[in-house]
């Protein structure tokens, strides 16, 4: 079950995963934090901390946001998934827009 799900993951995410493990490993080596006392900090075992750096699409999202709050990656995530950061949406928003603005009707008291 476990490894069928993760052959119907896309590679672009799997590729996204492997390196966002990449940059928690880096992160982690830069701090000279060994990978036992990250794993500890972060409440889980070796080997799911391997799995999170090695970019297993199986490994919780709460695992990864707590990794990252523990090695002060968390403030850099939230800005990069924050809809002030959704160029794609704003993009869309854009091309919704009327080509003309009108000018508003006048209210007219008798239709309230």
């Amino acid at each position: 079950m476990k490894y069928e799900r993760a052959t119907q993951t896309p590679f672009e995410v799997l590729d996204g995963l492997r390196e966002v493990g990449r940059a928690l490993r880096a992160a982690r080596l830069r701090r000279r934090q060994p990978a036992a006392d990250l794993a500890a900090r972060v409440g889980v075992s070796l080997p799911t901390l391997r799995k999170l750096e090695n970019g297993d699409p199986t490994v919780s999202l709460g695992v990864f946001a707590k990794a990252a709050w523990v090695l002060g990656l968390l403030p850099a995530v939230r800005h990069a998934v924050s809809p002030e950061n959704d160029h794609l949406a704003a993009a869309m928003e854009t091309a919704r827009l009327p080509s003309r603005a009108r000018r508003p009707r006048e209210a007219n008291l008798d239709d309230l």
